[in-house]
């Protein structure tokens, strides 16, 4: 008698995973001079989980609202890379403005990151209040 066993080899998994869950900036001041990061710079770490390296790409997010360190309007969608397992990429969120009928109220909004593993798109949620600053 003879057994033939058989597995199945697929590639690895790729999984991401980001923290902190929700970017909370708060209560934000937004002068008329803006400073070159946007207002109240947040870290977003987006990390690789799974057992094979992965690739992130950043969809433009709302330009009226984030922005994101080192790049521009002109440079979405970005490539953001190879991430290996075990890594993280770092992401410096800003904001430059926000939706002109909510000063004083709390924002909520969001914007994603897209994976080629698992999930397929990080939707990172976002709250703040705006304050403007008129001196």
């Amino acid at each position: 008698m003879f057994l033939l066993a058989l597995s199945a080899c697929g590639p690895e998994p790729v999984t991401f995973s980001f923290s902190p869950a929700v970017l909370e900036f708060g209560d934000v001041d937004f002068p008329p001079e803006m400073p070159d990061d946007g207002y109240a710079v947040e870290v977003l770490s987006i990390t690789n989980t799974g057992e094979t390296t992965g690739e992130l790409t950043l969809p433009e997010p709302d330009p009226e609202v984030f922005c994101i360190g080192g790049f521009s309007e002109a440079t979405y969608p970005a490539d953001l890379g190879e991430v290996r397992p075990g890594s993280t990429y770092v992401l410096n969120v800003g904001l430059c403005g926000y939706p002109p009928s909510m000063q004083d109220q709390l924002v909520e909004t969001r914007f994603e990151v897209r994976t080629d593993g698992d999930p397929a798109v990080l939707t990172v949620e976002v709250t703040f209040t705006p304050n403007r600053i008129t001196e």
